[in-house]
């Protein structure tokens, strides 16, 4: 059964767009732009304040920044092994509507998370 809400922290976003925009470098943090106006209408007597989402991505970030993510852990660039398969986020941009980009990037997280490195032979 489907859920009707899907929550991420800001770090799954991050790393969703990592993966989505197949970013293999660099840190990344949160961007959000907000748009504020203050106010005054007929229906409220005081002043008032609106704050608006005009955005919401990802910019580089300092290593040393404790919320920066290294795209390089989280989407290291495709190394061809002969015998296995590669595992991508999205599917030439085939994704349209933003819940299921998460629900993919969910799907693959976990099947990324749980398929192991081959080992090199010595």
């Amino acid at each position: 059964m489907a859920s009707n809400e899907y929550t991420l922290s800001h770090q799954d976003v991050v790393k969703a767009v990592i993966i989505h925009q197949d970013i293999h470098e660099g840190f990344w943090t949160l961007n959000i732009n907000f748009d504020v106006a203050a106010s005054h209408g007929p229906q409220l007597p005081d002043p008032c304040v609106a704050l608006t989402i005009k955005g919401i991505g990802i910019m580089r970030a300092s290593p040393a920044d404790p919320f920066a993510i290294d795209a390089a852990l989280v989407n290291p660039p495709a190394q061809h092994v002969e015998g296995t398969v590669h595992i991508a986020a999205a599917v030439n941009g085939a994704h349209q509507s933003g819940m299921q980009f998460c629900r993919d990037v969910y799907r693959n997280v976990a099947v990324q998370s749980a398929v192991k490195a081959p080992n090199k032979p010595s």
